[in-house]
């Protein structure tokens, strides 16, 4: 007989049936092994009263043979899972229309206690405003004790948990098995992830990283966080289904604002507009948080050691690469204190070179 967290593993295992509809089940029965244990006229009533399609029934016969072969095979490989019957799963994920039946995990599952926790979400080909914008808010954010959470996709995601990795701790959601990484140009972050941080999924070891699973699981990304901070994103796109889906429920969502008419600022002016909090420091969210530490007294003598020059070539810097030939002074002499500030500048921490002879502020 199933224990109740091993019935969750087998409810969580049908592919036929959507997430809505196992919750669905879940309310009309109570206990997944109730509905492990139905009896074969109970599943043919289910079947006619359209609660159930027939081939989800053909499924629920062919797994109730497989599931003790699967656990065991489980344990042989060390998969280990989190259910709803565990004290151990996230109780803000309990929270949505849709929690998972089960959690599959690699890493320190405890990283699911640690609060708060920010998702991190934007393009798969983010421009250099919008990496940059990552290695602005995300170091300070998983400085100060923020678990950043995102998708281990390519573009905005990889470069968020990168940006966490050494100031933070930061968890991934992926769209296929805990055992497969996708796409494989990120395995480095992935492995690391796996022994230091924390990689989980719904979806089986195995399961390949369809299309179809990666709507589902931004529902995890924004259900395990207090909120969610979007780079860029395009008006339709998989980052503005994250953005919704954390609207609907009952996330704070922040959005970095970007150029009118640029494609992939569509998605977050849009979100603004609807009444997304409008960020442009990392300060923005951590005292939204309430965990902006100030220190007013540092700034203040931050402030007092700059130059004349140096704040007059600041005043010319934004986020946005500035090529340095638009910081030179159009006197020739000058040209070489230029330089020299500015590498005095990069050196203190003032400036960043984000590529060759383009600089932005810090």
């Amino acid at each position: 007989m199933l224990s109740e967290r091993e019935a969750y593993l087998w409810l969580g295992s049908l592919r036929t049936m959507s997430s809505l509809g196992k919750q669905k089940l879940l309310t009309i029965f109570g206990d997944p092994r109730e509905l492990y244990d139905l009896p074969e006229e109970l599943l043919m009533q289910l079947v006619s009263e359209q609660v159930i399609r027939p081939e989800t029934m053909e499924e629920i016969h062919g797994t109730r043979k497989e599931i003790d072969r699967k656990l065991e095979e489980y344990r042989e490989k060390n998969f280990p899972y989190v259910t709803p019957a565990d004290p151990e799963y996230p109780a803000l994920l309990l929270e949505i229309p849709d929690p998972p039946p089960v959690l599959f995990y690699r890493g320190d599952l405890g990283l699911l206690d640690r609060r708060p926790a920010m998702a991190v979400v934007g393009s798969r080909t983010p421009t250099l405003y919008g990496n940059e914008m990552v290695r602005h808010f995300v170091p300070p954010l998983a400085s100060a004790g923020v678990v950043i959470v995102s998708g281990l996709a390519q573009g905005i995601d990889a470069e968020a948990h990168r940006a966490a990795l050494s100031t933070g701790k930061t968890i991934g959601v992926l769209g296929g098995g805990v055992d497969i990484c996708y796409p494989l140009r990120n395995y480095r972050i992935y492995e690391e992830m796996c022994r230091n941080h924390l990689v989980l999924t719904e979806y089986p070891p195995g399961t390949p990283p369809l299309s179809i699973h990666f709507p589902q699981r931004n529902r995890i990304i924004s259900g395990i966080c207090e909120g969610i901070l979007v780079m860029e994103a395009r008006e339709r796109s998989g980052t503005r289904i994250t953005a919704d889906t954390a609207l609907d429920q009952g996330r704070n969502v922040y959005a970095i604002p970007g150029r009118v008419g640029d494609p992939l600022s569509e998605g977050t002016n849009t979100l603004i507009r609807m009444g997304a909090m409008l960020v442009r420091r990392p300060e923005d969210i951590l005292e939204d948080l309430g965990l902006l530490i100030k220190n007013k007294d540092k700034r203040k003598k931050d402030g007092q050691t700059l130059s004349k020059s140096e704040k007059a070539i600041l005043s010319r810097l934004s986020y946005s690469p500035v090529y340095v030939d638009d910081l030179l002074p159009s006197d020739p002499a000058q040209l070489q204190k230029t330089f020299a500030l500015l590498l005095s500048m990069e050196q203190r921490g003032l400036v960043r070179q984000v590529m060759q002879g383009y600089y932005v502020k810090v």
